[in-house]
Formats: C-alpha cells, structure tokens, sequence
C-alpha cells in the first residue's frame, strides 16, 4: 500500500515525487502472499474498479526480487556453460541458445515488470503482458525492417543513427496497435499507454540483443556475444524500454474518454516526448561522446519518464467517480434545512451504524481515537480524520479533513480539502471508495 504521503503528493500535482518515494517499497520484505496477490494484478482474483484502485495498489517492488533472480539466472546460465566447456570440452547448440536468448532479456523484462506494477488501475494481466512484450516487439521488428526501404544508414558518424528514425516510429505503430485492439470494456488510462510502450520496448530490445548475438561470428564469437550481452545488459538501463514508454503513455494520457483517436497525436507532451526519445536514440546511436554519453543520456531518459509518470498518477488521482443508489420515499425532501443531521452507514464495515449529531456538535468521521464517528481501524481507504461535518451559516456542510482517498459525493463529485461542501438530505457521501457509504438524512 502506497503511503498517506505519497499519496497527498501525488494529489497536489505530484511534483515533489522523486524516485526515491517510488523505489521506497523495493527492499522491505515481502511474504510469499503478497507477491502471489501482486503478480495476479489485472485477472479474475485482482481486478478493481475505479472507485478503489487506489486503496489497493502497492508502490513497485515485485521487480527487485525478480532482478535478483534475474542475474542469478544469468550467472547460473554461463557458469553451466563454462563448466560444460570445462568437463567435457563440447559446446552444444542448446548451451549456445540458452547464452544467446536468456541473458539479452533480463534487464528489459525486469523494467518492464517494473513500469507494469506501477498500473494503479490494475487493467492489464501478467498473462497480457508476456503477449504484448512478444507481439509488440515482434510487430516493431519487423515494422523497422520495413522501415529501412524509407530511411537507409545515414553518412559517416552518423552511420548507425539513423535506425532511430526507423525503430521508434515503428515501435510506436506497434504500440497505437496494441492500444487500439485494447477490450473495449476496459478504460485506458495514461498508466496503459507507459505499459504498452514499455511493452514493445522491451520487446524489440530483447530481440534485438539475441540478434545482435547471433551475428557474432569466427573465432572466439562465444565471448565476444557475451561481452556484448553484459554491455547491452548494462545499457538496457536506458534503452528501448524509456525510449518507447514515454511517449505512448503521453498518447494515452491524451485520450478522450478512454480511447485513442487522432486527437492524440496533437497533444503536445506526446510530441516533445516522442522528438526527444528519437533525439536522444540517434545520439546513442552517434559514434561520438563516448562512455559519458551513454550515461548522460541514462540519466536524461529517467528524468523523462518520471516526468510522465508523475501525470499518469496524478490521472488516476483525480478523476474516481462513485454512483449512488436513489434515496428511500421517508427522506425529507433534497434542501431540507433541519437543526439535527443523522448519519447511515449504506457499506462497508459501518453499514447498519446509525450516527445523529446537533448544530453545536463537530462530527469528524475516520479511524482515529478523536473522531466522532470512529469507523474501525481495519477499515480500507479511510483516514485517521477523514472529513468533518459540521452546521453553518448555509446549512449542514461536508469539509475533506486532506484525506488520502478522497471524499466524494454520490453524483462523482470529489471534494477539495478544506473546502464547505452544502449537503442535503438524501446526499450519499463516499470515502475513499463506494464501500465506505454513508447517507445524509436532515432532520
């Protein structure tokens, strides 16, 4: 669970976030419960809905693990090998295949695990992910290799650069395409948009590595792939992976009710991130700067993702609507101006409770020892002082306490912190979820 504070960070625009607020999760122990609950995010058993996807979403730390057993793997594959080599002095074809195909992908596989588990709407599965890694970046593949009919090798330094201008309009058709087929019954969120690109990143760069691999040849070609595989691996930290996300998630952000349409490729963020993705993999590409390009270059790229990121959370932040259930024929009719206010809990932990409270009376709802309508401490997406309601000039009005999950009315409205919000009789408040209702009836 993501954190009050990172939360209320993340409501006030999200500009103070840093990577350090994302990456806080990653190293604290974790049971063997919680990463089966975190990898079944997006089926059947970890589905949410809009009005509580923020109370169950975790900050990412299922890729550390991951990582660890990743280059685990990787030293485990190339030990096999060298001690095969070692014993019997024969290198088979599978052994060369392991080498060649296992170690490319790692690094690209574990940033997209990453980006995945920053999906706080849960919308896409592990199952869906393995699919759009193959089929992403297969479809670029062999997109760029169509590509090349457009735009050849460009001259002299520049000879390799100009694959950028081939490889990232093609990971991004492959992207559009994988958002276009996206099932209709499930809203794209700017969160979507950064898996799929990441998606396709990681798949084109996988492939790309095993490729890379296999063109070694001669003497000695067995160390020289995996030399190039360790730099690659090394270098994927800023690879295809940041160059694709970026922008396809800004293209999603941009989509209007919840689907992509030519609308977003106007949208300016798309477009600044789109040049410099394509910028920033030509001077890769540049046989120029040496070693301190590359890592300036990293740098740039997370700075570049963190910047649309921090617009993706705070999209899913904002925009939680709930829906109501009519009031019943005995509430006083919507406008009434009573002295006395009773409280119902509709959901939830506290459906059944019934509160009433007088003109002099401070009803504060939430977890904490001093609330007037304590609701149990277990209670998800409630703060320790949630809201406040109390008797005005103007009536019974609704004040957020800056609660983490927000208070809504049941028409989807969400209340600013600290701002009066009049209510009526037959107002259905929410708290942070539609499971945590509440009825207003002014008697």
């Amino acid at each position: 669970m993501g954190n009050t504070f990172f939360y209320r960070q993340v409501k006030s625009g999200g500009d103070e976030i840093t990577w350090k607020d994302i990456f806080s999760e990653c190293r604290r122990k974790h049971t063997r419960q919680e990463l089966e609950y975190a990898l079944s995010a997006g089926t059947s058993m970890n589905q949410v809905s809009e009005a509580d996807m923020l109370k169950k979403w975790q900050k990412p730390w299922v890729f550390y693990p991951l990582l660890k057993g990743g280059l685990l793997l990787v030293f485990l594959t190339y030990l096999i090998l060298f001690a095969t080599i070692f014993i019997t002095g024969i290198v088979t074809t599978g052994l060369v295949d392991m080498v060649m195909i296992i170690p490319p992908i790692v690094i690209p596989f574990i940033l997209l695990i990453f980006i995945w588990e920053l999906n706080i709407p849960k919308n896409i599965s592990i199952y869906e992910l393995l699919a759009y890694f193959v089929f992403g970046g297969l479809l670029s593949f062999a997109l760029t290799a169509f590509m090349y009919v457009f735009v050849g090798d460009g001259p002299g330094i520049f000879a390799a650069s100009t694959a950028a201008l081939r490889e990232e309009p093609a990971k991004l058709f492959a992207a559009v395409i994988l958002l276009l087929l996206f099932p209709k019954n499930k809203k794209i969120y700017g969160l979507t948009g950064l898996v799929v690109g990441a998606a396709v990143g990681a798949g084109f760069g996988g492939f790309e590595s095993v490729e890379y691999a296999f063109m070694i040849q001669g003497e000695g070609f067995l160390l020289g792939a995996i030399y190039n595989q360790i730099i690659r691996g090394i270098f994927a930290l800023g690879g295809h992976v940041l160059y694709c996300a970026p922008y396809v998630g800004a293209l999603a952000l941009a989509a209007q009710r919840g689907r992509i349409g030519l609308q977003c490729f106007l949208d300016r963020d798309f477009l600044l991130l789109f040049a410099a993705s394509t910028g920033l993999h030509f001077l890769w590409n540049a046989d120029m700067g040496g070693f301190v390009k590359y890592i300036l270059i990293i740098v740039v790229l997370w700075v570049e993702l963190l910047y649309v990121v921090k617009k993706c959370l705070y999209q899913v932040v904002q925009p939680v609507q709930y829906k109501s259930s009519g009031a019943p024929a005995d509430i006083p009719a919507a406008g009434a101006r009573g002295t006395a206010i009773q409280i119902a809990g509709l959901a939830g932990p506290v459906k059944g409770m019934v509160w009433r409270g007088g003109t002099g009376d401070l009803l504060t709802i939430g977890r904490g020892e001093g609330c007037r309508i304590r609701v149990p401490q277990d209670t998800r997406g409630i703060s320790r002082n949630h809201c406040t309601i109390r008797f005005s000039a103007q009536g019974w009005v609704l004040v957020d306490d800056n609660s983490t999950y927000g208070t809504f009315l049941g028409n989807g409205y969400r209340l600013l912190p600290g701002k009066e919000q009049k209510l009526n009789s037959g107002d259905v408040i929410c708290l942070g979820g539609k499971e945590n209702a509440f009825r207003i009836i002014i008697l």
